[in-house]
């Protein structure tokens, strides 16, 4: 059994056409059959069967493909590290984030990176949090950041990039901005506008809804950071926020925060994530240790 038979069974379960298979491996057709066919023969068992022109993966096949995965992973990382392990000056950095730490963090330390390794490239990618998590577990990628809760995850490796505040946001001529003394209660009785469910700051919501044992009223959901607070600022809700991300629109009256009243969550840390079973390249290394010495701590 080798790498390209495994690569195949990968490709099968994506694809399910031969055809599609050989373009994507630069191969010929009838050679990435005879490699699906020595496979069978190798293993014993039947591993691919063909309905309506498409090829599928037997009980068998599924079984290989779980191990195959791994192996076409591990075998793609060990590439990748071994061509950038001689120098910093030039390969490839590839990073995911979460919402809040991609949109008001992750910027400022990949410019101060880029600058120092003009000659990399460089992919950022923000989406949820949870996605980023599962991404990682499942080895799609190598290096993430997202946000470190309920004492983090035993299969990663973590370093703290920022810490920051959740504060209570809402537009400057709201009543909340004469009020000195919030309560809950007074809280659970306004209009909110929620994150989406996969977002790390809808998670502190209903932590801190939870804690203070309110319920709040809302009928709004939204996934992107910028659009939640221009409707923040525009109407009569309210919601939560990083205090990092609406300290722009603070200085310039758009938008007002205070302190979430009650018992509070605390402070979310953000942190850049690998697998522990993962050997970082130097790129990757060299940006862990400049994200720690740039750390934001509110």
């Amino acid at each position: 059994m080798n790498i390209v038979k495994l690569q195949i069974v990968v490709l099968i379960e994506k694809y399910k056409k031969v055809t599609d298979v050989a373009a994507e491996m630069g191969l010929k057709q009838p050679t990435v059959s005879f490699h699906m066919k020595s496979l069978e023969n190798e293993l014993g068992a039947s591993l691919f069967q063909y309905r309506s022109g498409r090829v599928l993966l037997t009980d068998a096949g599924r079984a290989l493909f779980q191990y195959a995965v791994r192996i076409v992973s591990l075998a793609a990382e060990a590439e990748r590290s071994v061509k950038q392990f001689s120098s910093l000056t030039s390969g490839s950095l590839t990073l995911e984030a979460g919402y809040m730490p991609g949109t008001y963090f992750v910027p400022n330390i990949m410019s101060q990176f880029i600058n120092l390794h003009p000659g990399i490239d460089v992919s950022l990618t923000i989406q949820s949090d949870h996605l980023v998590r599962e991404r990682l577990r499942g080895r799609e990628i190598q290096l993430g950041i997202l946000q470190d809760s309920d004492g983090g995850d035993d299969s990663f490796h973590t370093q703290v990039v920022a810490r920051d505040e959740v504060v209570l946001i809402f537009a400057p001529g709201h009543s909340f901005a004469q009020i000195k003394v919030l309560s809950p209660e007074l809280l659970a009785q306004e209009p909110w506008i929620q994150h989406d469910p996969a977002s790390s700051l809808r998670g502190t919501a209903d932590q801190w809804a939870q804690l203070n044992n309110v319920r709040v009223w809302n009928n709004t959901v939204v996934n992107s950071p910028e659009a939640f607070k221009r409707m923040i600022s525009e109407g009569g809700n309210v919601g939560l926020f990083s205090k990092a991300g609406v300290a722009d629109e603070a200085a310039l009256g758009r938008l007002s925060y205070a302190p979430l009243p009650g018992i509070s969550p605390g402070l979310v840390t953000y942190v850049l994530a690998w697998r522990k079973d993962y050997t970082l390249t130097p790129l990757q290394q060299a940006f862990v240790e400049m994200a720690a010495a740039e750390s934001v701590l509110v």
